[in-house]
């Protein structure tokens, strides 16, 4: 049976989600970030078959993270874009249907910004086009900056290219991003992102993890992963175990009022019902 995904639900945890103990990287700390907000943009609501929305930070105040989740879809739209823009200051968020779904749907970006932090700066790499059906790009964060958040692209694909993981390092010095064509292939050219925010080491910066295992009565999971208290989100990942362009991102975002938690939603494409995977959600946070 088909479903029509739940929007979001606030700072609820829920069904499928095991808080794991956080990983603290030892770093020399420096002045935090001032002004952390979040702000949130959607795209329109309709069938058009691939989307963007981006958030804008408010004047004064640098984009260093943020997400996307997706509304409506039923399974058959995934995230192919979660891009901080330095340039800009906004954060882009895109989707794109699998095949041709018939009904409307939206995605919906959200940008973590603030005042701009020492040695902030805005990382990426790009592979090479071609029709490879998996494809790793890792960006690093250079010098003594660690990492504030992850990001990931897909270009081309015709919506059969889905992206696994942006897996931040332990050490929060560089980040990977994964992505597979789907399990039909896809006969055409594409290529893939990764982008990295990186400043001098914040004070407290820790890497928070959260992992989840599909029940076996539904085709996705929800993983939430919550900063300790005293520290505020700064970035958000996502990786999935298992998945091999069977899986999706639907939502990869900081759910609100607060800055406190990252939240993933990962499922079954189209949807069927793949076993033996996970998904883990990661949480960047720092005083």
């Amino acid at each position: 049976m088909r479903h029509r995904w739940a929007r979001p639900v606030g700072r609820s945890l829920m069904t499928g989600c095991l808080v794991l103990a956080g990983t603290a990287v030892a770093a020399a700390p420096a002045a935090g970030v001032p002004g952390l907000t979040r702000t949130v943009a959607a795209s329109a609501d309709d069938s058009t078959a691939s989307k963007e929305a981006l958030a804008q930070c408010p004047s004064g105040t640098r984009v260093l993270g943020g997400g996307g989740y997706i509304d409506g879809g039923s399974g058959y739209v995934h995230l192919t874009r979660l891009q901080a823009l330095g340039s800009s200051d906004r954060f882009a968020a895109a989707a794109a249907e699998h095949g041709s779904y018939g009904g409307d749907w939206r995605v919906v970006a959200y940008a973590i910004c603030g005042r701009e932090p020492a040695g902030l700066v805005y990382a990426s790499f790009h592979t090479g086009t071609d029709s490879s059906g998996f494809k790793s790009a890792t960006a690093s964060c250079p010098g003594r900056t660690q990492l504030v958040s992850t990001g990931a692209r897909t270009t081309g694909g015709g919506g059969q290219v889905v992206i696994d993981d942006l897996l931040p390092s332990a050490s929060l010095t560089w980040q990977q991003t994964t992505a597979y064509e789907d399990a039909d292939g896809y006969a055409g050219d594409w290529s893939l992102w990764a982008f990295a925010v990186c400043a001098d080491p914040l004070p407290g910066l820790e890497l928070r993890t959260a992992t989840g295992q599909l029940p076996p009565t539904q085709d996705f999971v929800t993983v939430e992963v919550v900063c300790p208290p005293g520290k505020q989100l700064h970035g958000l990942g996502g990786s999935i175990s298992g998945g091999v362009g069977k899986l999706i991102y639907r939502w990869l975002y900081p759910p609100g009022p607060g800055l406190d938690r990252t939240a993933i939603q990962v499922a079954d494409l189209e949807p069927e019902h793949t076993t033996g995977w996970f998904a883990r959600a990661y949480a960047i946070c720092a005083a």
